[in-house]
């Protein structure tokens, strides 16, 4: 009878971890295509002028998040944003040369006490609040008098282009099977190459 008894409590363990594997597997699938989003991220409008000695950067960043994405903001995850940042000089007889290049991060989060968004410069530390996400994206999305170095750094006679490349992305470990360490890339967007010669 023990015997008996021990084989039906084997079968139905087996059973309970083929059922909660099948389920595992759904919550990675449902988790993989919540970002989904056909659409692209494009840079508009790019400008690198000298204002009092130092160039800065303006540009319009258009993109559309999907309402997944919102809500998984809401949720905890947070939306990166990433400027990849190139002047070059252009060389006849030689490849161009790279004269200086930055990375300009940038987060957008949910406080939860304060129920505002969150949009962080990373590489400065400086924050805005925003009361709706709307808000927030939009503040990603224009940017204004970003300083990228100083003017007296590039020769005023030298060919210099300025090559600019946005990302934005969201990463996150899903709630139910954040223990057991699933990494799932969701929501990511890279813009092609702007490229357009510097005025000194």
């Amino acid at each position: 009878m023990l015997g008996v008894q021990t084989f039906i409590t084997a079968r139905a363990c087996r059973e309970y971890a083929r059922l909660l594997c099948v389920l595992l597997a759904c919550l990675l699938g449902l988790t993989a295509r919540v970002f989904a989003a056909d659409e692209q991220l494009e840079i508009r409008s790019p400008n690198l002028a000298p204002v009092e000695g130092i160039y800065v950067l303006n540009a319009q960043m258009h993109f559309t998040p999907p309402e997944t994405v919102e809500q998984s903001v809401h949720d905890g995850v947070t939306l990166n944003m990433e400027l990849q940042i190139r002047i070059v000089r252009a060389r006849s007889w030689w490849r161009d040369e790279v004269v200086a290049q930055l990375q300009q991060r940038y987060e957008l989060l949910y406080h939860s006490v304060s129920q505002r968004y969150l949009v962080r410069n990373v590489n400065s530390g400086a924050q805005e609040s925003y009361a709706t996400f709307a808000e927030a994206i939009a503040s990603l999305q224009h940017i204004e008098n970003l300083p990228v170095m100083d003017q007296d750094l590039l020769p005023p006679d030298a060919r210099n282009e300025v090559n600019l490349r946005a990302t934005v992305s969201a990463r996150s470990i899903p709630r139910v099977l954040g223990l057991l360490l699933f990494w799932v890339d969701n929501y990511s967007l890279t813009s092609e190459w702007s490229t357009w010669p510097l005025k000194p």
